[in-house]
């Protein structure tokens, strides 16, 4: 991602350590968690469906406590929020691990987590900013979001083999002891720091709808808004993954499909880390990159081999590393009184984008019988929106700084 001599001043910040590893350990054990979960659920039904059911309930807490609890960040101190909530979801997670509690009670436990998940990410991503000084905070940010990556792909192996070789419950025990060690290192490490936007302040009265209107009225976060909402159409081909395995008569590659997303956007940051140095160029080079993330998928069209396929989705994958310095440009750009908010709103419009692009996705390939058509078809419309947003977001560059030099 970033060369050794950056890993270690980041690595050597204490602050940014205990987020850091925090964060990593704790994104581990909830796949261990929803693995576990899902796998007592079909052990008890023997039914796919609640099981897959169950997976989806993991999706849908962002996008409630998204817009409804972000505030919580910039209201009260954000470690005392960060603290409260890691031990909240040990303890929550450590009932879910008593043998004998009722299955429905566990599925609400673990959908009660994820919603104060979102307070928490809201409280750590706001706080990057003021932990980090100006010339590390890009590489912050790269380092958390390429840790998350392999952390999501480690706890997913991991989860697969505890389950099927000892009691799930171990797996839901392990997470309720991964949020108690985050919540004693944040307390630990992170330095306390008066709310951003204190109760009773009354400078945004309206609460969330003060925070959805300065994004969408500020034409640099409206348009880096855009382009990262864009994963919808880019993750298209994770969500017929198997669909498109099978059209390829390779059914045994849908979990190097899946997987390809996640690798190459790792190996893409760390590419685009390692050439670009300067933060204003990579800057420069999201709309690009945006661009380019989706331009592949218009060549399904021509109904590529697996090789292809792969090709295709690799060179996808690394483009979407555009999405880290526009995440970093994004908090950058948003005063400190509303990053909490502003974090919740995202997440929520982000996620939402992701699961309401590969659920119309399934739906058009059904009608069209045939997945590589849907798949070109979501690059298409990627890349017009994408082209559209690269201008708006180099108008409002160069609007906002007139020494901006466009590529």
């Amino acid at each position: 991602m970033t060369s050794g001599g950056t890993i270690r001043a980041l690595v050597g910040n204490r602050e940014f350590r205990g987020m850091w590893i925090g964060s990593t350990v704790s994104t581990v054990g909830d796949q261990l968690a929803a693995v576990a979960l899902s796998f007592l659920v079909f052990e008890r039904t023997q039914s796919a469906a609640w099981t897959a059911l169950t997976w989806s309930l993991t999706l849908f807490p962002p996008l409630l406590s998204g817009p409804l609890l972000g505030w919580v960040a910039d209201r009260f101190p954000r470690r005392t929020v960060m603290v409260t909530c890691a031990w909240l979801q040990a303890v929550l997670m450590a009932l879910m691990a008593v043998p004998g509690v009722p299955l429905w009670l566990m599925v609400v436990l673990l959908f009660v987590v994820l919603m104060i998940s979102t307070p928490f990410l809201a409280a750590q991503e706001a706080s990057l900013p003021t932990v980090l000084p100006e010339k590390r905070y890009d590489d912050g940010v790269a380092l958390f979001g390429t840790s998350v990556d392999v952390a999501q792909m480690v706890g997913l192996a991991a989860a697969g083999f505890l389950v099927t070789t000892t009691d799930p419950r171990l797996a839901l025990a392990i997470n309720a002891a991964s949020f108690v060690w985050v919540a004693i290192l944040v307390q630990l490490s992170v330095r306390h720091r008066p709310a951003a936007d204190p109760l009773g302040s009354q400078r945004d009265p309206e609460g969330p709808k003060g925070a959805f209107t300065l994004l969408v009225t500020e034409p640099r976060l409206r348009s880096l808004m855009g382009m990262r909402l864009l994963a919808g159409l880019a993750m298209v081909p994770e969500g017929l993954a198997v669909p498109l395995a099978a059209s390829l008569d390779a059914v045994w590659a849908v979990g190097l499909i899946l997987a390809i997303e996640p690798a190459a956007n790792v190996l893409g940051v760390a590419v685009l880390f390692r050439l670009v140095r300067d933060p204003a160029k990579r800057e420069r080079l999201i709309g690009p990159l945006a661009v380019l993330s989706l331009a592949p998928l218009t060549l399904f069209a021509l109904n590529p081999n697996l090789t292809w396929t792969i090709v295709l989705l690799v060179i996808a994958g690394m483009a979407g590393a555009y999405h880290t310095p526009a995440r970093a440009a994004w908090m950058r750009i948003l005063p400190d009184a509303y990053r909490g908010r502003a974090y919740g709103i995202g997440r929520a419009a982000l996620r939402s984008s992701q699961g309401g692009g590969m659920a119309v996705a399934g739906v058009v390939a059904h009608s069209l019988g045939s997945v590589t058509a849907t798949i070109a078809g979501a690059g298409g419309i990627g890349l017009l929106l994408a082209t559209q947003a690269t201008v708006a977001w180099r108008r409002a560059r160069n609007r906002h700084d007139p020494k901006t030099v466009a590529i």
